[in-house]
């Protein structure tokens, strides 16, 4: 950019809010970021003011500068003063760039003066599209109007310096990046946007492990309003790119996870995918990211600045940088209004869920256990099984068998709380669901998947909850029987009852994110 000039117009009286030019904006006057911007594309840069204050910032930045306290600018002749006050210079090309558009930065820049070079008989025109269903009235009945608009953005001109006609082009700028500073609120949303941090959510989710960190990190996104939240997922996991997408978050598929992140130079990286490897994690640390982790009890907390082990009641690894417990427990969105149970003497409808995969098939065992009392009771099931539910077509011939039609099965459901709101008990595996429940009121059967699950010490009986341990099929269905006998008797399902009304989880997400803010 050797024949490129860099030009800011800085006119003191043309300022919209009293000195805006030498006002700090997150802690930086305006012309002293435009500045910062300009010296990052090119060397050769120029001010000019009708201001004695502002010609001395260009002097004590070692930038020239053209004074005249009677200059007078305005978007119809800025061009035409422009090249008047350079016109015995040796540039070829012009990059008129005003500083009452802060958030264009110097990729910006950059990337419009890529554009302009490839046709520079033009002034390439900093614009904003204008998103607006426009209707005109046409014989007695409204039509729509299928053209697009643009309004001038005055944030750069590019052109040649020689150039005899005025045919402007467009380059659109961002939504996020087109405020222009023309009224104090306009200046409000600028500081706002400027101090706000980048967090990338590292996610997992698949028909085999579940949805549940998906939905957990969308709970937890949700709560972070003052800050640009991007997810990052792995490519192989579609479906939870589909999900995050859906709800309007910027998501990026990646096949290199890393580089991905690396690459958008978060301030805090939020991991949801289990154990971490602790080479990833150094890798984000030597970055100079700040990393928080879910769930992990990978090699990987060793280097995390914070770890939230809400599943695990007694502390399985030694470091100050752990949160155990479930004070840590953020619910899902769909629980912020849901209804917990009051306690009722009779039991008309039970919960089956064992999420996932369920890869014991104790979804169909439970049922095939209860059915007799179920169907002498005449009480409703309600079945939710996980999208990757491995023994579907064996449930529903079973289903279909038995008759008995007071059962609603469905899978990969998304609001499981409204189903929570109608069953007073619950057999499920021992993941964020046990926590669900309590929060709901729901005395509840569980049973682990796997050794790791089991590890998870919140399901107990004064918690309200029977915990069977670990799934085994030689004794499963004696425990599970014998179990919601227990249940069914008013009295010593109203014990269970009271203990699990005292937990309530709504205001742990709040908790949690601030934790998680504190480390901005």
């Amino acid at each position: 950019m050797n024949q490129t000039l860099l030009v800011i117009p800085a006119i003191k009286k043309n300022a919209v809010i009293p000195d805006q030019l030498i006002k700090k904006l997150d802690g930086i006057t305006l012309i002293q970021r435009a500045i910062n911007t300009a010296k990052k594309i090119t060397n050769n840069i120029l001010i000019i003011t009708d201001s004695q204050e502002l010609s001395l910032i260009a002097k004590r930045n070692n930038i020239k500068y053209f004074f005249d306290s009677d200059l007078q600018l305005n978007s119809n002749n800025i061009v035409k003063v422009v090249n008047n006050i350079v016109k015995e210079n040796d540039f070829k090309d012009i990059i008129l760039y005003r500083a009452n558009t802060p958030l264009i930065n110097s990729e910006v820049l950059i990337k419009a003066y890529k554009e302009f070079l490839v046709d520079d008989k033009v002034i390439l025109t900093s614009v904003k599209s204008l998103d607006k269903q426009l209707l005109k009235y046409k014989q007695n009945s409204l039509e729509k109007v299928n053209k697009k608009y643009f309004k001038e953005l005055k944030a750069f001109y590019i052109y040649k310096k020689d150039i005899k006609e005025k045919l402007f082009k467009p380059f659109i700028i961002d939504e996020e990046k087109s405020i222009e500073i023309e009224t104090y609120q306009d200046w409000w949303i600028c500081e706002k946007i400027l101090q706000r941090k980048r967090i990338v959510f590292n996610v997992i989710g698949n028909t085999k492990i579940g949805m549940g960190h998906i939905y957990h990190s969308l709970a937890l996104a949700h709560e972070i309003t003052d800050h640009e939240v991007i997810f990052v997922c792995n490519e192989k996991y579609k479906i939870a790119v589909d999900k995050i997408a859906s709800m309007d978050y910027k998501v990026l598929p990646s096949s290199n996870v890393t580089k991905t992140i690396i690459d958008l130079k978060p301030d805090l990286v939020i991991n949801d995918i289990l154990n971490t490897d602790i080479k990833y994690i150094e890798t984000l640390k030597q970055n100079n990211i700040k990393v928080v982790n879910f769930e992990d009890l990978g090699d990987g907390t060793k280097e995390a600045d914070l770890v939230f082990n809400e599943l695990y009641d007694v502390p399985q690894l030694n470091g100050n940088n752990f949160l155990w417990g479930y004070e840590y427990l953020a619910l899902r969105d769909e629980f912020e209004n849901a209804i917990p149970h009051k306690f009722e003497n009779n039991v008309e409808s039970i919960l089956i869920t064992f999420g996932g995969t369920d890869q014991n098939n104790i979804t169909l065992v439970t049922l095939k256990t209860i059915m007799n009392i179920i169907e002498k009771r005449n009480i409703k099931v309600y079945i939710v099984c996980g999208g990757g539910y491995l023994y579907k077509k064996e449930l529903e011939r079973y289903l279909k068998k038995s008759g008995y039609k007071n059962i609603e099965l469905s899978y990969a459901v998304e609001v499981i709380s409204q189903i929570m709101e109608k069953t007073q008990i619950a057999f499920s595996s021992n993941g964020r669901t046990v926590y669900e429940l309590a929060h709901m009121n729901i005395p509840s059967i569980v049973i682990s998947h796997h050794k790791r699950e089991a590890t998870h010490s919140f399901a107990t009986l004064e918690k309200g909850f029977i915990n069977l341990g670990v799934y085994n099929k030689n004794n499963i269905e004696n425990l599970i029987i014998n179990n919601f006998r227990k249940l069914l008797d008013n009295d010593y399902r109203e014990l269970l009852f009271m203990n699990i009304k005292k937990y309530d989880f709504k205001e742990n997400k709040k908790k949690v994110v601030k934790k998680i803010m504190e480390l901005l």
